[in-house]
């Protein structure tokens, strides 16, 4: 695979690190030692599969770590190790540099490590977004409904402009959508993120879509925070891109 050119790979026996070439430096020693070590202080951050944390890294570098874990029937029988001769943390990183040349306000990838060969274990390091949270929490804190339709206004806004840009995220849901400040400003975990050239098409959007709904009825199935007036300040804004919303 083809690295971004802004992006070096270090080596040390079998592990591989993609680092943003100005933080190699900083990030190499600590990413190439035989154990990816927490740093002290490193906070954990809630997931589904609960492995993320955040931490500030050598040189003051405030970074959220996620180590590829396995979900589904499959993390039963192997958590961490992953098949393949194209790693996903490489994977991801690549597609999400791209997701933010298009335009796409996706969290930026500051390294992936990856430890093996054709078996392997990884994580992926991204800038911490500061102050931020899951937009499912922010709906939760929202005051009133309001500022629940602003927040579905801007994450229509968010969630068009990557449709538009030809991004395909294979899971879209109200946690991959970060909110600040009454805000959708991020978008995170592009791992297995298709690239097409834009926009996508209408199949594609609706499936996405769909998948966002979905995420809206599990984690809110009191219909309480996508009310009438989010879902449609939603969808007036994803229109406003001249995409027909299909949702």
């Amino acid at each position: 695979m083809r690295l971004p050119p802004t992006y070096t790979l270090l080596t040390h026996g079998g592990i591989r690190a993609a680092v943003r070439t100005d933080l190699a430096d900083v990030l190499g020693p600590w990413l190439l030692a035989p154990v990816l070590e927490r740093p002290a202080g490193a906070e954990s951050i809630a997931s589904g599969r609960g492995s993320a944390y955040r931490a500030q890294l050598r040189g003051g570098v405030r970074a959220v770590v996620r180590p590829y874990r396995r979900g589904g029937w499959l993390a039963r029988v192997v958590r961490e190790t992953y098949l393949g001769w194209r790693p996903r943390p490489l994977r991801e990183l690549i597609a999400t540099v791209e997701a933010r040349r298009r335009g796409v306000a996706a969290v930026e990838v500051l390294a992936a490590r990856v430890e093996g060969g054709l078996a392997y274990r990884g994580a992926l390091v991204t800038a911490e977004v500061a102050d931020a949270m899951p937009l499912i929490d922010a709906l939760r804190g929202a005051t009133d409904a309001g500022a629940r339709a602003a927040l579905a206004r801007s994450a229509g806004s968010v969630v068009a402009a990557m449709h538009a840009a030809g991004v395909v995220h294979p899971d879209l849901n109200l946690t991959n959508l970060l909110a600040r400040a009454g805000a959708v400003v991020a978008v995170v975990d592009l791992d297995r993120a298709g690239l097409v050239t834009p926009p996508l098409g209408a199949p594609a959007r609706r499936r996405s879509l769909r998948r966002l709904r979905r995420s809206l009825r599990k984690l809110d199935p009191e219909g309480a925070l996508g009310d009438a007036a989010a879902i449609a300040a939603f969808r007036s804004s994803y229109a406003e891109a001249g995409l027909p919303c299909a949702c």
